[in-house]
């Protein structure tokens, strides 16, 4: 019956002249015995979620959203749970296919994890040494750490090349501090390239 109704629906005109329709329909559950069981199917990313949830504490993992540099054992400590624990490598590749984490598994965690913003903040302030930010330094800050959290990852292509950071200008916003952005970038990015 909704089926049919779903494709009487389109025929009714814009200007109904604010008229409402009332339908009352009847749902009828049949009961064909009990089943087996019953579970949820989850897709390779909350399962992914759900696993880095129940280890947090997990030292590679606070690493990477502390902004530690991690070591190719803790790549391929990573690589061994996320192609073994909540999925297979099969599932790993087809999810982060054509992604900025582009096969990198530390990446890929912190796109789900993100960064601890007040590491990100220390570590940018580390370069600027006793410099306050404005406004718009902040604002730009926030979009690459926002940034970060989304995709995993960062690269001064991103912020030549790719919105939004394509419309600021560097040199008005930073001025003579715009090299510290791109040592900032570089070094959100080689934390997670194992060493």
């Amino acid at each position: 019956m909704r089926v049919e109704l779903r494709d009487l629906i389109k025929h009714l005109k814009d200007d109904a002249n604010g008229q409402t329709f009332n339908v009352d329909i009847e749902d009828f559950i049949e009961y064909i015995g009990e089943t087996e069981s019953l579970f949820s199917v989850k897709t390779y990313k909350q399962r992914v979620i759900d696993y880095l949830i129940e280890n947090s504490w997990n030292p590679v993992i606070q690493k990477i959203r502390n902004l530690e540099p991690i070591t190719r054992a803790d790549t391929v400590e990573l690589e061994k749970v996320l192609w073994n624990e909540p999925g297979t490598r099969e599932e790993y590749n087809k999810f982060t296919f054509n992604t900025l984490a582009g096969g990198n598994v530390a990446a890929f965690i912190r796109s789900i994890v993100g960064l601890d913003k007040q590491a990100a903040e220390k570590r940018f302030s580390q370069f600027l040494s006793d410099n306050q930010l404005n406004s718009q330094q902040q604002e730009y800050l926030k979009t690459i750490i926002n940034y970060v959290n989304e995709n995993g990852d960062i690269t001064t292509d991103v912020l030549i090349n790719e919105s939004p950071f394509d419309s600021y200008d560097w040199q008005e916003v930073f001025g003579d501090n715009v090299a510290f952005i791109s040592k900032y970038v570089n070094t959100l990015h080689s934390v997670i390239v194992a060493s």
